[in-house]
């Protein structure tokens, strides 16, 4: 007999019943002899566990380690090392990565391994077939999408078509970059539906004296303490879209708050028009014309005939009064220049001025809507800069400073600046009226103005005409109903207070608080911001210029076709003009769903089918 490998044959056990009849066949197939260390390492249980720690280890790491950044992102957080260290290995990208997609590669290998070598060919394995492909196939997505997958996105115009979307990517050198992926396909945005929520207000309360805000119900006839103070506020009325008509009107004879009504006028036409009122906004600017026309109230005679031969009428100056001690000073506005106030530990430096408060053009071509000046205060708590508005000069009321006890105003910053042709209207309190012509900072001519007349301006085709004069101006407002639909709410506030009852209407486009009599309680109504109920896109797909597919998709709703998924992902938030879709393409998602739906049969047969069928052959082998 030779020595060496022998083949043996099959045994065929055959269970018989007391009939003698075969009931059930097995055929037990001999052990492997030989096999290879290549094969049992790949079929060796502790590889698995092997594997599967790695992957918990690397998934930690990415979910502990910020992933998808820029170099300079993770030198910031991590330092140059570690970033660099990340960079090398892939831990910047640990699910896209290549490593990963091999450890799952090598699990993948291991189960096809383990149940091949486990597999009997029988019927009643097949659950155990079924739930070791499913784990396969799952396995297999994940590499397919990790590695062949693509994700990125683009903004469509209504009305425009792309045929691309544009990904994110990590360079070699750790910055982010954009690559630009072609689509075998048209995307048509034809329409873009925005839709928003009906818009909330609210109302809120200021206390200065503690820096405390509170939100207060807005609820018609509900009086309510704002909490902290004494302060009562009730909500007399509510209209969900109002509007405010103010007609100038005179309520005296008395020159308390003089004004005029000026036209200019070119070729018989209506330029500009409006009132200039002398202790407010006394002045018009057209800077294309580089024209300026300013109304000078002076308080006597003498006055005006100083004024009238001097080009300079006003200079700027800051005031500054401090509560504590009673004290109030003004300041020429000289900057760089430090000043002491008198009986005090402060002092205060004028660092610079502007005409437009953010306005980043020089001085010179700045418009005089927003004059301001910086100021620098020192004092026993150190130093503190505030900005100091002209024309608002309640400013710091709603934004508390370190020097609560100190108020600052300035003025006469915008009369300041002069024109290329400047036009001044001076009136007196006896009456008297005078016409200054500036240009190029030269008098050019004085005469005196009366009430409907026109005056030419000095190598200008226009004309100036002072239509009415109001000794004592106001306005004569009326808050009006405009519709039933939400526009612009206004609610009818009545307040409560140690300065006794005060009420007014409080709308919800106002700029500024509303302030009570003391000046430590302001209210401000406002809107809590819009919310957005949908936003839907009508998309069609083309190819070689037919429309082959379309649908409207919204979020969650996507259109599928070729492989792509198109996602509602974003909007332009100003105009709603653009759409911004997600485009997704994921070939390993139908292996992972027929993995899913694998599993799914497998533990059905284990669970269900095998039991019923063992259950059916112990009936059969009793009988």
């Amino acid at each position: 007999m030779k020595k060496g490998r022998q083949d043996q044959p099959h045994t065929i056990t055959e269970a018989k019943d007391k009939k003698n009849q075969p009931t059930q066949i097995s055929i037990q197939q001999p052990a492997r002899g030989g096999s290879s260390k290549v094969w049992d390492f790949f079929c060796s249980v502790k590889l698995a566990v092997v594997i599967i720690l790695m992957l918990v280890v690397a998934c930690i790491l990415g979910t502990v380690i910020l992933q998808e950044k820029t170099l300079d992102e993770y030198t910031a957080r991590y330092g140059y090392a570690a970033a660099t260290f990340f960079r090398i290995t892939e831990l910047n990208n640990v699910f896209y990565s290549y490593w990963f997609a091999f450890l799952l590669v090598l699990l993948c290998a291991n189960l096809i391994c383990c149940t091949i070598k486990r597999w009997r060919n029988t019927f009643m394995q097949t659950g155990f077939i079924l739930t070791h492909l499913s784990l396969i196939l799952i396995l297999i997505g994940g590499v397919v999408k990790f590695q062949l997958g693509v994700k990125g996105g683009v903004n469509v115009y209504e009305g425009k078509s792309v045929n691309y979307f544009l990904t994110q990517l990590i360079n070699r050198q750790g910055k982010l970059d954009y690559v630009k992926k072609d689509l075998p396909f048209t995307i048509a945005l034809d329409d873009f539906i925005l839709e928003k929520n009906e818009p909330k207000f609210q109302l809120v309360s200021y206390i200065k004296s503690k820096d405390r805000q509170k939100v207060l119900e807005v609820k018609v006839g509900k009086r309510q303490r704002v909490p902290g103070s004494d302060y009562k506020v009730t909500i007399k009325d509510y209209i969900p879209d109002a509007e405010l008509h103010q007609e100038p009107v005179n309520t005296s004879d008395t020159p308390d708050n003089p004004a005029i009504f000026v036209k200019l006028l070119g070729s018989d036409k209506v330029t500009a028009e409006g009132w200039l009122l002398a202790h407010d906004r006394n002045y018009y600017e057209d800077k294309k014309q580089d024209l300026r026309v300013e109304y000078i109230w002076l308080p006597s005679q003498a006055e005006l005939e100083k004024a009238v031969s001097s080009i300079e009428t006003t200079h700027p100056r800051v005031s500054v009064m401090v509560s504590e001690h009673g004290l109030s000073q003004d300041y020429p506005m000289e900057l760089n220049k430090t000043f002491k106030l008198e009986g005090t530990n402060y002092s205060l430096r004028m660092l610079q001025y502007v005409l437009n408060y953010g306005d980043r053009r020089p001085l010179g071509e700045q418009p005089t809507e927003n004059p301001a000046v910086q100021i620098e205060i020192n004092g026993p708590e150190g130093s503190e800069t505030r900005w100091v508005f002209e024309k608002f000069p309640d400013w710091d009321k709603m934004h508390p400073s370190k020097y609560k006890n100190l108020k600052i105003t300035c003025s006469g910053i915008a009369s300041r600046q002069m024109a290329k042709n400047t036009i001044r209207l001076f009136h007196s309190p006896e009456g008297k009226r005078v016409m200054v012509s500036i240009k190029d900072n030269h008098i050019t001519s004085t005469k005196p103005w009366e009430l409907e007349k026109k005056y030419s301006i000095t190598d200008m085709n226009h004309q100036i005409l002072v239509s009415n004069y109001f000794p004592s101006f106001d306005f004569k407002r009326e808050v009006i109903k405009k519709s039933d639909e939400i526009g612009v709410p206004a609610i009818f506030v009545e307040v409560d207070g140690p300065g006794g009852r005060v009420d007014d209407w409080l709308f919800s486009n106002q700029q500024y608080a509303t302030w009570y009599t003391d000046n430590n309680l302001a209210l401000v109504y406002e809107s809590t911001g819009e919310s957005i109920k949908h936003f839907t896109s009508k998309l069609r797909i083309e190819e070689n210029g037919q429309t082959v597919a379309e649908k409207t998709i919204r979020v969650n709703d996507p259109l599928t076709h070729k492989g792509y998924v198109i996602y509602q992902s974003s909007y332009d938030p100003e105009a709603g003009t653009f759409s911004g879709l997600q485009i997704v393409k994921d070939p390993g998602i139908p292996i992972v769903y027929s993995g899913f739906g694998a599993l799914c049969f497998g533990v059905v047969f284990i669970f269900y089918i095998k039991p019923f069928l063992r259950k059916k052959q112990r009936k059969e082998m009793e009988v």
